[in-house]
């Protein structure tokens, strides 16, 4: 009986220390681990390509897919309108929240890596419209295949993203020539969008 009650308390210490050890460290570490890696998410130098390759589509029309792609892109937190225009492959994503508290830098290599990871993953998107409070960024697939040299279905590869989107953003005078060669700006005031022209730069 002895034995057996020595038995008992030994399992239950093993127990309570087995909990305190999951509840002490082994749930705060994972909470600390995905919050560093959602965290991460919102910088494409380190975003999470991978997570976005469930949305591959050969169509733009599917509204569904295209938001939720946008959804795990950087600035993929922010309040978004989407607006798509079939009969000219092209889609209008106008983003509602203040982009004021964000770096310039940051905000920079978002516009790339987002407007090509669109391109890169919707087969037959041919046009993107980014619309925040002052501006508005256009875009094309010609362009952006122009940049890159590369049929851009070919960057759905993990390690030619990793390599050739994402690395280069660590130079800010790529990115600024990226945005300077590739996009139309217009301030948001003058946007109409029979008249936007994504593969035509407009001077500001």
């Amino acid at each position: 009986m002895k034995k057996k009650n020595i038995l008992i308390i030994a399992l239950l210490v093993v127990g309570i220390c087995g909990l305190a050890l999951v509840e002490g460290y082994i749930r705060p570490e994972m909470r600390r681990r995905e919050q560093k890696y959602l965290a991460e998410q919102n910088d494409p130098l380190t975003h999470d390509f991978s997570r976005l390759l469930e949305f591959k589509s050969p169509y733009m029309g599917d509204a569904s897919n295209l938001s939720n792609l946008n959804y795990h892109l950087p600035l993929g937190g922010l309040k978004m309108k989407f607006q798509l225009y079939p009969e000219k492959l092209t889609a209008e994503i106008t983003y509602e929240d203040s982009i004021a508290g964000i770096e310039t830098e940051l905000f920079e290599r978002t516009l790339v890596y987002n407007a090509t990871a669109n391109f890169v993953l919707i087969d037959n998107l041919e046009a993107l419209i980014l619309n925040f409070e002052q501006y508005s960024y256009a875009i094309s697939r010609s362009t952006v295949e122009s940049w890159y040299g590369v049929n851009l279905k070919t960057l759905q590869d993990e390690a030619r993203w990793a390599e050739e989107v994402q690395r280069p953003l660590y130079d800010r005078a790529y990115v600024k020539s990226f945005i300077e060669k590739n996009f139309t700006v217009q301030p948001r005031a003058a946007l109409n969008m029979n008249s936007m022209r994504p593969n035509q730069k407009k001077e500001l």
